[in-house]
């Protein structure tokens, strides 16, 4: 028996987007695995630096298949067949490993065995609501990836108006060095260099860093912007090396947002001011925090988000309750979701100071 394993979906998009969309994904998969997808004119994968698969067909938008070698201390390959057919209005995308059981071997069920514990299992767990619930909220806000959140985070349009009014209070000005942790596409930061200062940023999302370098091209050509994946626990840029920081829309996914701060705190010069945006937990369950995001989001009350900037060490720090409203409207929210933004009890903005001396 050849002991192939067939895997497969179905997809409303036409073959041709099927195919760039699985490409895309796989890069974005595999290297979050320590792999690496070679899409250019070498077209293979590795592992470690250890070639895995090479490309044998490779056929646009129909198929793309590989030579496998799943086993470095014995040469035995297979046959790796990503194929895209129409089916129904869209693609019926079907991946097949073929010869996978001279690899296993099956004797005493050992192929039954590894489909189960490393096919069928991770399945179910990937299905069940706690997985799926974090991989729906990793993918759309706390660690955004794949063509939707490019598309999204490209222009957050219902973050522009937390972003304008955290301009507001920084009001930035050529002599700043601005510092973002956790830059999202680089809109704010766009915007922020308006001003003609420098800036710095932070994610830990590597399609983020990328949308973020790319829709910054200029300044970062120019040395005004440097944007390195990080995570905010330890933030790669020297102590006292920024005037300004800014968080917006982050702290909510923080597991060690004191280690965060402080590390904010190290890298702001004497005198600096960090300004963080969030939602209040007035808004848990509307629009703004939808489930499954809201019950992974840790909302904070107005003392412990003070609290959290003192211990870190900001000799100052007060929370805002600002109206976005004003700044929807200037960012041109739809009509119908203007009533979103009325009030002020759904934000909170922290403006915090390290101390001249300090």
């Amino acid at each position: 028996m050849g002991g192939s394993v067939l895997t497969l979906v179905d997809v409303a998009l036409a073959p041709e987007a099927a195919f760039e969309a699985l490409l895309d994904e796989m890069g974005l998969a595999l290297g979050d695995s320590g792999m690496e997808f070679d899409s250019s004119a070498a077209r293979r994968i590795t592992d470690q630096g250890v070639v895995v698969g090479e490309v044998r067909e490779w056929k646009p938008g129909e198929m793309v298949s590989f030579v496998w070698h799943p086993k470095t201390w014995a040469k035995v390959d297979s046959e790796l067949v990503i194929s895209f057919v129409p089916h129904e209005g869209g693609t019926r995308v079907s991946v097949e490993q073929k010869g996978w059981g001279k690899v296993i071997g099956d004797e005493g069920g050992e192929l039954l065995g590894w489909f189960t514990g490393e096919v069928v299992a991770p399945m179910l767990w990937a299905s069940a609501p706690t997985r799926l619930g974090d991989w729906v909220t990793d993918r759309g806000a706390r660690r955004p990836s794949g063509r939707r959140s490019r598309d999204v985070y490209r222009n957050p349009l219902y973050h522009w108006p937390n972003f304008y009014v955290i301009l507001d209070v920084l009001a930035l000005r050529p002599d700043d060095h601005l510092l973002e942790v956790g830059c999202g596409g680089g809109a704010f930061l766009h915007e922020a260099l308006k001003s003609g200062c420098r800036a710095s940023a932070v994610d830990h999302s590597p399609d983020m860093v990328r949308l973020a370098s790319e829709a910054n091209e200029d300044s970062v050509s120019a040395g005004r912007l440097r944007v390195m994946l990080a995570d905010a626990t330890s933030i790669p840029y020297p102590s006292g090396s920024c005037t300004c920081a800014v968080m917006t829309g982050v702290i909510g996914f923080l597991p060690d947002p004191l280690r965060v701060f402080g590390e904010v705190y190290r890298v702001l010069a004497p005198g600096g001011r960090f300004v963080v945006y969030t939602g209040a937990k007035t808004l848990k369950g509307t629009p703004a925090a939808p489930e499954p995001m809201a019950s992974r989001i840790r909302f904070y009350e107005d003392d412990e988000l003070v609290a959290l900037a003192q211990l870190a060490g900001f000799s100052v720090a007060k929370v805002e309750h600002p109206s976005l409203y004003e700044g929807a409207k200037r960012a041109g929210v739809p009509e119908p979701d203007l009533p979103l933004f009325k009030g002020t009890s759904g934000s909170q903005l922290l403006v915090a100071t390290k101390s001249p001396g300090q």
